[in-house]
């Protein structure tokens, strides 16, 4: 029996240092996330603001390389001489730094609001606090960046030739770039609405037949949401071709129409339409009495033309389609109670007797 029992309990032991590797790969990380937890509430107040950061990017690739080097750890203690082999071991040894690559990565991915603190140092000249955007830009740029370097240095790991790959990527580069042109453009737009900032996230714009919204920038184009709730993609190189106008800070809207009346009616008319123009524009305690504006024009192929031009407070849509209405109604009962008719399109036609 004793022969057995020493067996038995050599075997117990050539299994349990894999088992302890197990046990610490279930354990360990759940000690190093209450260690954080710890560090935000100790230590988090007295250091720096990237120290934060940092610490929060890493707190769980840190915990998954401790598990992942535990379980590696647990298939090289297996007692199993089958799988226990020189070559096995270098490909765990590989698929183990890989992995490691890999999350140290993910830490740098998750890190990204290093870019607003790096940023905020320069508030003073560059406004970040009150454009999100280049934030959100140097953000996607600094995980690109580490994305790029990540898959370099896996490849590099792995025995791929990192070189010949770069260089047969620049010829490449060089073949796309100028067959895409226009992406290229994009880009450079993009860079340039970021670094110029002429609009940022979250403001209200007006682009060419376009406004809404902005909800995103990125290296080839901008996304709208209009005011029908429709979001619209509008390619970076277009924006920068049309006249930007940024609406959000704006603390009034124009308004301006112009109404035809027709050629027989009187100046004395006219005139008196025109001061009970302004008289109802100034009951309205939306517009802006200072700015009211009511003048005979022009003298149009089939109308006499007056022109309306007025500030109002009512910044939002719909809130100004809806004043318009109403204001328009009440024009309207006006020309009909001053004798007035609007005019249209209209020939005459003149028929000569020989």
């Amino acid at each position: 029996m004793e022969p057995v029992a020493n067996e038995i309990v050599g075997m117990l032991l050539s299994w349990l240092p894999a088992f302890l590797c197990a046990v610490g790969a279930a354990v360990i990380p759940r000690i190093l996330k209450g260690i954080s937890n710890l560090l935000r509430k100790r230590v988090y107040p007295h250091v720096p603001r990237w120290v934060c950061i940092l610490l929060d990017g890493y707190e769980k690739p840190v915990s998954e390389i401790v598990r992942c080097t535990l379980l590696y750890a647990v298939l090289i203690a297996l007692p199993l001489p089958a799988i226990n082999t020189p070559a096995y071991q270098a490909v765990l040894g590989k698929i183990l730094q890989v992995v490691v690559v890999l999350l140290v990565m993910w830490g740098g991915w998750r890190s990204a609001p290093i870019c607003h603190l790096l940023l905020s140092s320069a508030e003073n000249h560059l406004d970040v606090e009150s454009n999100r955007t280049m934030i959100r830009f140097f953000e996607n740029v600094y995980r690109a960046l580490i994305v790029l370097l990540g898959i370099i240095m896996a490849l590099d790991l792995l025995g791929v030739p990192v070189t010949g790959l770069l260089t047969g990527a620049g010829v490449a580069g060089l073949a796309v770039s100028l067959a895409a042109q226009s992406t290229l453009s994009n880009l450079i737009a993009g860079v340039t609405l970021v670094m110029e900032h002429p609009f940022g996230i979250g403001d209200y714009v007006v682009l060419g037949s376009y406004e809404g919204t902005v909800e995103d920038i990125s290296f080839r184009s901008t996304r709208i949401r209009t005011a029908d709730n429709v979001v619209i993609t509008v390619e970076n190189s277009k924006i920068c071709s049309e006249y930007i106008q940024n609406v959000t800070n704006r603390t009034t809207r124009l308004w301006q129409f112009t109404i035809g009346v027709t050629y027989d009616t009187s100046a004395e008319t006219i005139e008196t339409l025109c001061t009970d123009l302004k008289a109802l524009l100034c009951k309205n305690p939306h517009v802006s009495r200072d700015t009211i504006q009511v003048m005979v024009s022009e003298f149009a192929d089939s109308s006499i033309n007056i022109m309306v031009r007025v500030y109002v407070d009512t910044l939002a849509l719909a809130q100004f389609n809806e004043l318009k209405s109403q204001l328009n109604l009440q024009i309207m009962r006006l020309m009909k109670q001053d004798g007035c008719a609007f005019a249209f399109p209209s020939a005459s036609i003149y028929l000569e007797q020989t």
